[in-house]
This record gives structure tokens, C-alpha cells and sequence, in this order.
């Protein structure tokens, strides 16, 4: 993947995506989010929330409470969890895969923790097959891509 789509958010973050790479005029995830589709049918949501997390501890804690949505309300399964280990910024991922309208989806909730500052990544993508997923290396790119200022 080959990041050449530069965005300087309003939201106190910069982020390098791939060609192509729409940026989408509003977000379904309300205030104080963003929305990008990337190729292949990825849905990228970056939330501002720092009135609820305020250190490492709570992004994680954000990435298990946002997950919830997928593995309750959307009957999911975990697919895999844990620290993505990515430089300069604490990034703890929860992946679940769910049925949405007779397809496959996968959902990875991202609390990221970088320079003192939170941001909320959701990424959504289809799902490929149990061979591929959870494609936790395209998971890390987007992430590393996405610098909280």
C-alpha cells in the first residue's frame, strides 16, 4: 500500500492513506469524527474523544467498549486483540468479524495514544476468508498512517 493521500484534519490529526482515497463530506459516526474510504472497500471513522480517555489504560479500554457493538449487537466474533506495537504511539486493536445484510465484515476498533492525546480509529472491511484475516498488517498501516498532533 502506498500512502500518498496527505489529510490535515480540523480534528488534531494528520493522516497518509492510500491513492485513492475519498474523503467522505459527512461522517455517520457524528461530531467530532471523520470518515475516508480507502480501496478495496475500506471504511476508515477517526473520533476525537478526549473528554472520555485521557492516558493509555483508557484507549484501550475505548477499543473493548466500542468492539462491544460489533460482538453483541452484531452477534461478531473476536478475531484477535492486543497491542498493534507501532512506534512512537500506543495502539491497542480489538477485531471482530460480523454478518452485515448477507456479507462478511470485519470491524477493528483502535485506541491510539500519542503525544498525550487520544483519537478512536474504527476501520471496516470485507471479509476475505479465514486464510487472510484478520488482515492485521493492513490494520497497521492504516493506524501508522494516522498521527495524533
Amino acid at each position: 500500500m502506498t500512502m500518498s493521500v496527505h489529510i490535515e484534519s480540523p480534528l488534531g490529526f494528520t493522516a497518509d492513506f492510500p491513492d485513492h482515497t475519498q474523503v467522505l463530506e459527512s461522517s455517520t459516526a457524528g461530531p467530532d469524527s471523520e470518515q475516508y474510504g480507502l480501496p478495496g472497500g475500506v471504511l476508515v471513522t477517526v473520533i476525537k474523544d478526549e473528554t472520555s480517555v485521557r492516558d493509555a489504560p483508557q484507549a484501550t479500554g475505548w477499543a473493548h467498549l466500542m468492539a462491544g457493538f460489533y460482538l453483541e449487537e452484531r452477534a461478531g466474533t473476536l478475531l484477535a486483540d492486543g497491542e498493534l506495537d507501532l512506534p512512537g504511539k500506543a495502539a491497542y486493536a480489538v477485531v471482530a468479524g460480523y454478518g452485515d445484510a448477507g456479507s462478511g465484515k470485519v470491524a477493528a476498533t483502535v485506541g491510539v495514544w500519542e503525544n498525550e492525546r487520544f483519537i478512536g480509529v474504527v476501520v471496516l472491511w470485507p471479509y476475505a476468508s479465514p486464510e487472510v484475516e484478520p488482515r492485521l498488517g493492513m490494520l497497521k498501516e492504516i493506524v501508522a498512517g494516522i498521527n495524533v498532533g
